[in-house]
């Protein structure tokens, strides 16, 4: 495994994290609490086998992926291995429906909840999810100031942002420099961040990580699915040629994809730690794939796969064709 620093946290973080929804294969709403307790030894496997390997930085989002991720830790006693980045959906939105005196509250009470979810006493980094939604300047700046406070007590290391809005990103961090690592969007079809992006944070040192490094060009559906290709051929398979391709940018320093077996895990830790050559042209076959003629036949049999993420998604993709 190799590693690069994640920009002004210091944190050497290894160039593949794990992104917390391999941990689940349902939606919110939808968990089942004995399923989810019945399938957390294979998730705990998945974990140790990550960690043996030298993957040291883990991302979650959801209630249910840092609940699974704690008893991993706490079962393995590995906690010291590794980094965590955490964060609350919709933290805005809840403040905007509270009166301003109680924000301070509910900011140190969703920090309190993912320590004890994730059943340690700090987190490395803590993530303002999307603050495009429902953002004012008030919200921010309070929860930049409790954050901070929470940093200087050692309950959090670092304060990140979370965003698919690149350009309201950036202008965020050219305004308030607020953030020490974003995590966006970035693969062979969604190339926004190279160009907003980037160079900003390379002259402040913001720490950049990548996510959704296979969905693409449909959110929530890997690319892979709309293949074969006839042009499949390499080192390495599709999969692998595009966390290589992501990684090629050296403004990354971790890119975080979802794993739902230990197959897909050492699928991706070959792409990191195996030597050769891609090529971009396996890529483009699958975009074009992806947006040809078949693309609305491959979707409808998508609707009848099994994972209940992958039919949820492929219904949203026909949807917004409509």
């Amino acid at each position: 495994m190799r590693y690069r620093v994640l920009g002004r946290t210091g944190l050497k973080v290894s160039e593949f994290g794990l992104g917390g929804h391999e941990y689940r294969r349902w939606l919110p709403g939808e968990r089942k609490r004995d399923e989810f307790l019945k399938s957390q030894p294979q998730r705990t496997k998945l974990v140790e086998r990550a960690i043996d390997s030298g993957v040291n930085y883990f991302d979650t989002t959801f209630v249910d992926e840092a609940e699974s991720l704690g008893m991993a830790l706490k079962s393995l006693d590995r906690r010291e291995d590794i980094y965590i980045s955490t964060m609350m959906v919709g933290l805005f939105e809840k403040m905007e429906k509270t009166p301003a005196v109680k924000w301070r509250e509910i900011i140190s009470g969703v920090v309190e909840d993912r320590l004890r979810l994730l059943q340690t006493d700090h987190i490395d980094i803590f993530r303002i999810c999307m603050p495009e939604d429902d953002y004012s300047r008030d919200r921010l700046e309070t929860s930049l100031k409790v954050l901070g406070e929470l940093k200087d007590q050692g309950k959090i290391g670092s304060i990140g942002a979370s965003s698919h809005e690149l350009g309201f990103l950036a202008e965020l961090i050219r305004a308030y420099d607020c953030f020490d690592s974003v995590m966006v969007r970035y693969n062979f079809h969604l190339r926004e961040a190279k160009e907003t992006l980037f160079s900003l944070c390379k002259v402040l040192n913001v720490g950049l990580v990548a996510m959704k490094p296979f969905a693409w060009p449909y959110y929530g559906i890997s690319f892979t699915r709309f293949g074969p290709v006839d042009l499949e051929r390499g080192d390495f398979v599709p999969a692998q040629t595009g966390l290589k391709w992501i990684l090629n940018s050296r403004e990354i320093a971790t890119v975080v994809a979802g794993v739902n077996s230990l197959d897909e895990l050492e699928e991706n830790l070959a792409a990191v730690t195996k030597e050769g050559k891609i090529d971009d042209e396996v890529l483009e076959r699958y975009l074009e794939a992806a947006q040809g003629h078949q693309r609305k036949e491959k979707l409808k049999r998508m609707v009848e796969e099994p994972a209940i993420d992958v039919r949820y998604y492929a219904t949203r993709a026909l949807t917004s064709e409509k």
